[in-house]
């Protein structure tokens, strides 16, 4: 950095009253000593869903690198990583997709929340959070993504003041001895519109051995059946290098399967999937229950991006299978959709949780546990299983199975670089 910049930063950080300012390239490292707190906005996002744009996910990947080489070699400022979203609009993806590259990055979880509008004093807004981490929280570095007009309001709270942040713009709010400095940088990324193409090497064979099985709709019911229904099932994507980790996030190689498993999971699928089903990113696991569980939904999330479709969020939490079965296969509960009916529907979930739901939905739902021992059990190390439940129009159903034929030992263990460009 030359001087005369190095010299604006000094006043623009430790002298009040200032002006807002914009640099153009990445910010400086950031200061040790002091609460850094990190305002990525919301980037592009698609109108017609609930995420980013093709060139919003280009970007994304992008700014994750140039945000880690600011903080490289310090990763034990790191503090903690958010997505934030308003209450009046809690199904947007786009935030947790333009932070998810930078958290896998630096291997940490992020805690995803819906916020409501206000300032300091009210609970749960983003101001209220930067407030209690700088009353109740380690110096270091935080990281929050959300949309530009909440950054915009948050830093208002604390005397910052930005009339409209431009596409490719991120804010640095800095405390230090009591005092409180702002600067805006632009982040010099030129993403583009071409999906990021990533040529996974296909497996030899599939990890679990071909099961197919049909069982007939109960003669008698409380439920109410789907039919001419078609689910297919898949495991989040590689997120465990070892069984004790646990950050609710996806690890390298899930990067590279999610991105690089588009094209077969549309092939899988025959084109065909009209709805695209996950658990909540709001839903908590680990990190002393402060990581959202994001991983399922940002499994789907490229190929929700790439396709234009809206991504579904369950409104029940990730662990409850019975629910998850029910929702999906029958118009009985509060959380299903007509939409699943008469539809082809891809679902990412938990492993443990998918196999629990379909032995509930053959073994209970349809009253016939001798079918529901067939059932495979899905490997802790298996990545790569599709499950494929459809029903005809009498409701009978036929279970089925494939793999995405990708092997978790051929998935490089760094993830797939996109330099800022």
């Amino acid at each position: 950095m030359s001087p005369p910049v190095r010299f604006l930063l000094f006043l623009f950080f430790f002298l009040p009253g200032l002006p807002s300012l914009a640099f153009a390239g990445a910010m400086p490292a950031l200061d040790g000593n002091a609460w850094n707190i990190v305002f990525v906005q919301s980037l592009e996002a698609d109108p017609a869903t609930n995420g980013l744009s093709v060139r919003g996910l280009n970007h994304a990947l992008r700014l994750g690198q140039l945000l880690k080489s600011v903080t490289a070699g310090k990763a034990g400022d790191l503090r903690r990583i958010y997505s934030l979203d308003p209450e009046s609009n809690p199904g947007d993806m786009a935030s947790t997709q333009s932070i998810a590259p930078y958290a896998l990055l630096v291997d940490l979880g992020i805690s995803h929340r819906l916020v409501r509008e206000g300032g300091i004093d009210d609970y749960d807004s983003p101001a209220y959070i930067v407030d209690d981490i700088l009353k109740n929280r380690p110096r270091g570095d935080y990281f929050f993504a959300m949309p530009a007009s909440m950054i915009e309001s948050a830093i208002e709270a604390f005397g910052g003041h930005v009339k409209a942040m431009n596409p490719g713009q991120y804010l640095v709010m800095s405390v230090e001895n009591g005092k409180t400095g702002f600067a805006l940088f632009d982040d010099g990324i030129k993403p583009d519109d071409r999906y990021p193409e990533l040529h996974l090497k296909p497996a030899s064979q599939c990890p679990e051995k071909p099961v197919s099985f049909t069982v007939r709709r109960p003669a008698s019911s409380r439920f109410e059946f789907d039919s001419n229904q078609t689910v297919y099932f898949v495991r989040h994507a590689e997120a465990h290098p070892n069984r004790g980790f646990e950050n609710g996030n996806l690890v390298c190689q899930g990067e590279w399967r999610a991105i690089g498993a588009d094209e077969v999971l549309f092939r899988k699928t025959g084109g065909k999937a009209q709805n695209l089903f996950s658990s909540n990113p709001a839903d908590l696991i680990g990190c002393d229950s402060e990581c959202s569980y994001v991983r399922p939904s940002l499994t789907l999330s490229p190929y929700a991006i790439r396709h234009r479709k809206t991504l579904m969020l369950a409104s029940f939490q990730w662990n409850d299978a019975p629910t998850l079965a029910a929702s999906l296969f029958t118009k009985n509960t509060p959380y299903s959709e007509k939409a699943f009916d008469h539809a082809v529907t891809l679902v990412s979930w938990e492993h443990g949780n998918i196999e629990n739901a379909v032995k509930y939905l053959i073994g209970v739902l349809y009253g016939n546990p001798e079918a529901a021992k067939k059932i495979p059990e899905w490997s802790f190390d298996d990545y790569d299983t599709i499950w494929k439940l459809k029903t005809d129009a009498d409701g009978n159903i036929t279970f089925s199975n494939a793999c995405e034929g990708i092997e978790s030992d051929s998935l490089p263990s760094t993830c797939p670089a996109f330099p800022p460009r």
